[in-house]
């Protein structure tokens, strides 16, 4: 195998805790760096998609994800250094607080995600009524792992600028590490939150102008060079299994199917790598609208990711003639994958509220929006039944998170081909709707973590070509 040994220039930026302000400071930060012109790779620990396309319309292109729990250390590595090798400087923005994992040891947090691709890590700190107990709180996580290359600190929530002297003076006293930044509280109208995160950037109704002001207030309130020197004092070599890196889209081969993808603002969570998996293997990928357009175009598989249909229901319940034509071509063995957001607009109905909007009908099922999280974090599902794209004892492994629930089900119609073993999926046992030549799942997956769903899916693909000609 071919080792790869490479240095890159690298910072990784984490937080205490979850909400500390971490996404509005990376976006403002990034954005601030290519404005001086650097070329950013952009990266997001954990199974992120929002998050991901702030960071990704920051640096002007995309953001990928780094998760060790949903594909292996040496692809996480391989991917990174892909993707970075001829970038001036890569940022990685981490998730919940830095040493936050799946257990209490912190396995699969930012910190060791930081520890495998050697990075520096720069902290925030929420210093919203607080002074030296900050102090205690950067020194606990410098003791907590030595190994931890912590090199810098920004403050978040600044009260004043009396405030800020205490709070610097007290972390640089206790700990020797520096305050390389301080930013000022601030009101959340131009950054609003749904769940249990942000707004898409899709969604935002000015979101360009908000990087703009992000970027200003990043290049006011931290010191830009010191960010950069840190990244650049990376001495440490990644040692990367380069044939294990994801090939290159200018060296794919020429389209042979075309895999229909709805991308609009109601279906908007998409793995980059899940989208490159296709075109790699021979697939030209076509954007819908389910918003927008009054007919299904002619395509060889369907892919149907997940969002916020919830916020568009109207209008998708309103494209009726969108609708119907996709129930007719999933009833004539079209492969259809869908995720989440998806698995809601193929059912018959979704409910909101006291309001029930009709949906495509290709699943005999029923959903139902809900005021809490149904399913959230890592998950893990067996492949126990007949499917179009997953041969039984597959064991898959991904995220879910979602609000909506599946609220009625005609099992004389309709199968369940997975059995969960980690996580919630439909009912905390079972997922993976199945009709037809469709396939509608709770479960996100990432094609570098699961190879196998980008070939099933172009093998299914060239199955219903050759049947159709």
């Amino acid at each position: 195998m071919n080792k790869g040994r490479t240095s890159i220039p690298r910072v990784v930026i984490a937080a205490l805790r979850g909400g500390a302000g971490k996404t509005f400071v990376t976006v403002g930060l990034i954005a601030a760096l290519r404005t001086r012109g650097l070329s950013l790779a952009v990266f997001k620990k954990g199974p992120d998609y929002i998050d991901a396309g702030w960071l990704g319309l920051a640096a002007g292109g995309e953001c990928h994800n780094l998760d060790a729990y949903l594909f292996d250390k040496e692809t996480v590595c391989a991917s990174f250094v892909h993707r970075s090798a001829d970038r001036d400087v890569a940022v990685v923005e981490g998730n919940r607080g830095v040493f936050d994992g799946v257990d209490s040891s912190g396995s699969y947090s930012t910190a060791e995600l930081a520890k495998l691709l050697k990075a520096p890590v720069i902290l925030l700190v929420d210093v919203t009524k607080m002074t030296r107990t900050a102090a205690a709180l950067v020194e606990g996580c410098r003791r907590l792992d030595p190994e931890l290359e912590i090199r810098g600190v920004i403050l978040n929530r600044v009260g004043g600028t009396r405030h800020e002297q205490v709070v610097r003076a007290a972390i640089e006293d206790a700990t020797s590490i520096p305050v390389i930044g301080s930013v000022r509280k601030m009101g959340l109208e131009h950054f609003p939150q749904r769940h249990l995160g942000l707004l898409p950037w899709h969604e935002h109704p000015a979101a360009l102008g908000f990087i703009q002001e992000a970027a200003t207030i990043a290049e006011q309130s931290i010191d830009l060079e010191q960010v950069i020197r840190i990244a650049r004092d990376s001495n440490h070599v990644i040692r990367a299994n380069r044939s294990e890196a994801p090939t290159a889209l200018s060296r794919k081969r020429s389209p042979a199917t075309v895999v229909g993808v709805l991308q609009d603002s109601a279906f908007q969570f998409y793995y980059p790598e899940n989208l490159e998996a296709l075109s790699r293997h021979g697939a030209g990928i076509l954007p819908i609208s389910a918003l927008e357009r009054k007919e299904l175009p002619r395509v060889d598989a369907l892919y149907i990711g997940g969002g916020f249909p919830e916020t568009h229901a109207r209008n998708l319940a309103d494209n009726v003639a969108f609708r119907t034509a996709l129930l007719e071509a999933a009833r004539n063995g079209l492969p259809i994958y869908a995720e989440c957001g998806g698995l809601m607009y193929l059912s018959r109905s979704l409910a909101i509220d006291e309001q029930v909007f009709p949906m495509a009908g290709v699943l005999p099922v029923e959903t139902a929006l809900q005021k809490t999280p149904q399913g959230h974090g890592y998950i893990r599902a067996e492949v126990v039944g007949p499917n179009p794209f997953y041969p039984t004892g597959t064991l898959l492994t991904g995220h879910e998170f979602h609000y909506s629930r599946v609220t009625h089900m005609d099992e004389a119609q309709v199968s369940c081909a997975f059995k969960v073993v980690r996580g919630h999926g439909i009912d905390g046992a079972r997922d993976g709707l199945c009709r037809w030549n469709t396939l509608a799942t709770y479960v996100h997956v990432h094609a570098l973590g699961e190879p196998l769903w980008a070939r099933s899916v172009i093998e299914r693909a060239l199955a219903y070509r050759q049947r159709r000609r």
